[in-house]
Formats: structure tokens, C-alpha cells, sequence
């Protein structure tokens, strides 16, 4: 059975086969239409369905480097890639900024 990017890029290249043929003349053809809607339409769902996929690696690698970063640092990777801004003091300006 083909993965999901596996049948997306099936898809696209019957549908890239098909847009040819329209370009070629067949514009009219009702059925070739009808199934370059078809397509992009499975096309669309196929995407949706990669990112929920992909969405869903929280729970694999993403996981065990967080358990494994925890074990080693006593907190989460993801405060060392995405730490917490730092507030500037106040001065004559106003208040606080937060820094990037």
C-alpha cells in the first residue's frame, strides 16, 4: 500500500497528465474535466490527511528527544528552542518591552 505523499504524488502526476491533454485540445472533453475535479479534490483530502500525519509526530521521535532532553536538563527541549522573552526595564520610555 502507498504512504500518503506516495498516492499524493500518483495523483498530481495523473492530474498534471490530464491538463496536458486539455491543453492539447480536448478542453471540451466533459469526462477529462470531470476527473481533474475528482482529483484535485482527492488531492486536497490526501493533504489534509498528510497533515494530520504529521501533526501526530508529537507522540514518536518528538517525544522521545523531550524525554530524553528532560532526563539529561530537567525541563523541556522546546523552552531551549522557544525560551521565554525577557522583559526589558522600565525606563523614561514607558513600560516594559518584551525582547525577542
Amino acid at each position: 500500500m502507498a504512504t500518503t505523499i506516495e498516492r499524493i504524488n500518483e495523483v498530481s502526476a495523473e492530474r498534471g497528465r490530464l491538463y496536458r491533454l486539455a491543453g492539447n485540445g480536448r478542453r471540451g472533453d466533459i469526462e477529462v474535466l470531470r476527473r481533474i475535479k475528482e482529483l484535485s479534490q482527492e488531492i486536497n483530502r490526501l493533504w489534509d490527511e498528510r497533515r494530520v500525519q504529521r501533526a501526530g509526530r508529537r507522540d514518536g521521535i518528538d517525544l522521545l528527544v523531550d524525554r530524553a532532553y528532560q532526563d539529561a536538563y530537567g525541563r523541556s527541549y522546546e523552552e531551549a528552542v522557544f525560551p521565554t522573552p525577557v522583559a526589558e526595564p522600565e525606563d523614561a520610555r514607558g513600560p516594559a518591552r518584551m525582547a525577542a
